[in-house]
C-alpha cells in the first residue's frame, strides 16, 4: 500500500509540474489582437463558434496551376459580411485568450483553466488559417506582377505570404474597409520594395566593380594592360555578380571586403546578418566562390591578356 501510495505521489506531482510548465508557457506567449469596444460586453463565456463561422466544402481551384499551388486555391473567398465576422471572432476570442491569461497563478492553475485559454487561441489560429487561405489567390495575382530573372515566383510567393499573413494581425475590421484593400496594398508594397532594392543594390555592385577596376588601373599604372582589357574586366566582373543571388553575393562582398565593406567579415558576422548558423555561412561561402570559380572557367582569360601584350 505504501508503494502504491508513493507512486500515486509521483505521478501527481509530475502532472501538477506539467501543468505548471503549461501555464508558464502561457504567461510568456504573444497574445495580440485588435481591440474593440465591444468586446468586453461579450464577458468570457465559453465559446465554440469555429465550425459555425467557417464555411464547409472547398472552391475549385484553377487547373492550369501546379497542384501544390491549387491546393493552396481550394478556400472559398469570403464575402464582405463574413470577413468580418471572421475578423471580429478571431479578435475576441484572443481577447478573452488574454483576459484570462492575465487571471492565471501558474502556481495554482487548474487543468479547465489552461483548456479554456488555450481552446480560444486554437479556435484564433483556426480562423485565421482560414481567412489566409481565402486570400491566396490575391498573393499569387500580385506576386506574379514582381517576377524578375533575380526573383523567382517561389520566392515572390513566399514573401507575399509572410507579408499576407502579418496583415490578417493588423487589420481592424471594424474601419469598414475591405481586407483585400489593406492586403493588396501591404503585399504589393512589399514586392516593389524588394524588387527596387535589388536593383538599387545590383546597380551599386556594377559601380563598385567598375570603381575597383579602375583602382587597380591606377595602382598599377605601369601595367601594359590597355583601357580596352580593364573594361572587358570590368563587364565580367559585374556579369559574374549578377549571376550570383542575392545572398550570394552579399557573403562575397562581406568576406572579401567588396562594395560599401571596406573590411572583411567572419562567418560569425554572416551567420547573424542572415539568421543561419556559422558552419551554415562557410558552406554558403564554399558555394558562392564555387560558382565565381566555375564562371570564371568559361572565359578566355588568355586571349583576354594576350590582347593587352605589345
Amino acid at each position: 500500500m505504501v508503494a502504491v501510495r508513493l507512486l500515486e505521489d509521483r505521478q501527481d506531482q509530475r502532472a501538477d509540474a506539467t501543468i505548471r510548465e503549461r501555464a508558464e508557457r502561457l504567461c510568456r506567449a504573444e497574445i495580440d489582437f485588435i481591440p474593440n469596444r465591444g468586446f468586453a460586453a461579450e464577458g468570457l463565456q465559453a465559446r465554440d463558434i469555429v465550425l459555425a463561422v467557417l464555411p464547409t466544402g472547398s472552391n475549385v481551384a484553377p487547373r492550369d496551376l501546379p497542384p501544390h499551388l491549387r491546393r493552396m486555391c481550394e478556400t472559398n473567398l469570403l464575402s464582405h459580411e463574413h470577413e468580418a465576422t471572421l475578423f471580429r471572432e478571431m479578435n475576441l476570442l484572443k481577447f478573452q485568450a488574454n483576459a484570462m491569461r492575465s487571471r492565471l497563478n501558474p502556481a495554482a492553475a487548474t487543468e479547465e483553466e489552461l483548456a479554456a485559454i488555450e481552446s480560444r487561441i486554437t479556435q484564433a489560429q483556426a480562423i485565421r488559417d482560414h481567412i489566409i487561405g481565402a486570400n491566396m489567390r490575391l498573393v499569387m495575382s500580385i506576386v506574379k506582377k514582381f517576377i524578375t530573372p533575380q526573383h523567382s515566383f517561389d520566392e515572390m510567393l513566399s514573401d507575399g505570404i509572410v507579408t499576407l499573413m502579418q496583415a490578417v494581425e493588423k487589420f481592424d475590421y471594424d474601419q469598414g474597409f475591405r481586407f483585400s484593400t489593406y492586403a493588396y496594398r501591404s503585399i504589393a508594397r512589399t514586392a516593389y520594395r524588394k524588387v527596387t532594392s535589388a536593383r538599387a543594390e545590383q546597380a551599386r555592385f556594377t559601380r563598385d566593380a567598375e570603381g575597383w577596376a579602375c583602382e587597380q588601373e591606377s595602382s598599377q599604372s605601369s601595367s601594359s594592360m590597355t583601357d580596352q582589357v580593364w573594361s572587358k574586366l570590368r563587364e565580367l566582373m559585374a556579369l559574374m555578380l549578377q549571376k550570383l543571388d542575392r545572398r550570394e553575393q552579399f557573403i562575397i562582398r562581406s568576406r572579401y571586403a567588396l562594395g560599401a565593406h571596406r573590411s572583411t567579415q567572419s562567418f560569425q558576422y554572416l551567420a547573424d546578418k542572415l539568421g543561419v548558423s556559422k558552419e551554415r555561412a562557410r558552406q554558403l561561402e564554399r558555394r558562392a566562390v564555387g560558382k565565381l570559380q566555375s564562371m570564371a572557367g568559361e572565359f578566355d582569360m588568355d586571349a583576354l591578356f594576350g590582347a593587352s601584350m605589345v
